[in-house]
Formats: C-alpha cells, sequence, structure tokens
C-alpha cells in the first residue's frame, strides 16, 4: 500500500459526508433490528442453517422462497375464508359486527 492511500484511508473526512450524515440521522435502529431478526427466521425456516444445504450461507432469494413457500399458501387461504365471509354475509348467515 503506497503512503499515499494510507493516508486517504486513514482520514475522518471521507466518513463526514453530508450523504453519510443524512444516513445517520435517519438510521431507525429497531426497525433495521426487526429486519436482520426476519431475515434470519427465514434462513431458519429455509433450512439453510443446515450445513448441507446448497444455499447454506446465502441469503440469496430468502424473500422469494418465505413469499412461495409459507406467507403465499397463508395468504391464499385468507382470501378464500374472507370470499366464504363474504358470502355468508351477502346471504344473511354472517351478522355484521358492530
Amino acid at each position: 500500500m503506497t503512503d499515499d492511500l494510507a493516508t486517504k484511508l486513514n482520514t475522518a473526512g471521507a466518513f463526514d459526508t453530508p450523504w453519510l450524515k443524512e444516513q445517520l440521522q435517519n438510521w431507525d435502529v429497531v426497525s433495521e433490528q426487526k429486519k436482520a431478526d426476519f431475515m434470519e427466521h427465514m434462513y431458519g425456516c429455509s433450512g439453510r442453517i443446515n450445513k448441507n444445504h446448497p444455499m447454506h450461507g446465502k441469503y440469496t432469494n430468502l424473500w422469494q422462497d418465505f413469499c412461495i413457500r409459507e406467507a403465499g399458501p397463508i395468504m391464499r387461504d385468507r382470501y378464500f375464508e374472507m370470499m366464504e365471509a363474504v358470502r355468508l354475509y351477502e346471504e344473511g348467515l354472517l351478522e355484521p359486527i358492530s
């Protein structure tokens, strides 16, 4: 490493940009931790925690896999439950909630 490059890397001013200041001011620690926690949940649910899993150590497509395997079926079932509730209400077999 050249002395010039070492000097640039050790300059605190490089981290004192308006963009970075804005990022840090708007940083929501709780929200970011929730994202990380949920990613770990999806990672575990996917089976990637197993060292023999072909995607072990990778977070690629976790969200897509979660939507297809977990959230997708649940939301599909919820849709049909809501449609059944609408049908029952329209036929007068379900009382409105006040």
